[in-house]
């Protein structure tokens, strides 16, 4: 779909604004994105990263569970999604989102870290660490994060 100029305007104010911490006016400026340009790629992207910046959880899995149904082959939206969700409403629901996204992509080493996280915290041990070494197999950096990350503490 290609978007109206105005929207195009609209998306890059939001952006402009994200950056100089203008969360609110963000906002202010999604909402006059015409009714037929909402489920527009960059829209729900824009929509997703103002309501994780604003902290409005429901509203971030709502536009980041539509990202994953609209552009599923973009990991950083099931990590996103999933970051949401676990916000929202529960870690069960978020650690579901995020095997959901490692079946598409099973070589994201972030979908594997954040998978050792939430499974840490819900008390699978052994899932937690075959998540963890796969996600440091896959990127090295994954190892020094682990170290510090307290949602890994139950392995520590």
């Amino acid at each position: 779909m290609k978007l109206s100029s105005d929207t195009i305007w609209r998306l890059r104010h939001a952006e402009g604004y994200l950056a100089l911490g203008l969360k609110l006016e963000a906002a202010e400026e999604l909402e006059g994105v015409a009714a037929a340009e909402g489920d527009a790629l960059p829209v729900l992207a824009m929509r997703a990263a103002v309501y994780h910046e604003l902290a409005d959880w429901g509203r971030a899995a709502q536009a980041s569970t539509r990202l994953c149904e609209r552009a599923p082959d973009d990991a950083g939206h099931w990590i996103q999604r999933a970051y949401a969700v676990r916000r929202a409403r529960d870690i069960v629901e978020a650690r579901e989102v995020l095997l959901e996204g490692m079946r598409l992509h099973p070589r994201d080493a972030t979908i594997r870290f954040n998978l050792a996280c939430y499974e840490a915290q819900l008390g699978r041990l052994d899932e937690a660490r075959g998540h963890l070494a796969s996600a440091c197999g896959l990127d090295a950096q994954f190892s020094e994060l682990a170290k510090t990350d307290p949602d890994l503490e139950p392995l520590r």
